[in-house]
């Protein structure tokens, strides 16, 4: 039960990081930029896109990385579980919401920490978890 909880909170402080990141942008925008409480500054929605890229890269290699390192045993399968609901979520988001560029950050990301995983506990089938299970 620990796997999808797990799961959920590094999804949930990645997103409370992306906002705490777009409170920053907010603050650098001119009073005279600022319309209705939204910044109309030309650098702004660059920015904002920028750190939604950033923020799916690291959830998803949050998530793939995390899940592995509270699963009681198959980390590896675990691993490789997060990751393919993760680009089934990552690819419904981007072709929804046109947001490739997160989706190829997510993928990215992913792919990052199931390489990492892979690399941790694909050693020997005796490493594969702690109970000597693949």
């Amino acid at each position: 039960m620990l796997v999808p909880v797990s799961a959920f909170v590094v999804w949930a402080a990645t997103l409370l990081l992306g906002l705490a990141g777009v409170n920053v942008l907010d603050s650098f925008c001119p009073p005279q930029q600022m319309v209705s409480g939204a910044c109309i500054a030309p650098w702004h929605q660059p920015g904002v896109e920028a750190l939604i890229i950033v923020c799916a890269g690291l959830a998803a290699f949050g998530v793939v990385v995390v899940t592995a390192l509270v699963a009681p045993g198959h980390k590896l399968r675990v691993a490789v579980v997060a990751f393919a609901c993760g680009a089934l979520f990552a690819g419904y988001f981007a072709q929804s919401g046109d947001a490739w560029g997160a989706f190829l950050a997510a993928a990215a990301g992913g792919s990052s920490g199931l390489w990492l995983v892979a690399s941790r506990w694909r050693r020997s089938p005796a490493l594969a978890s702690p109970d000597g299970e693949s």
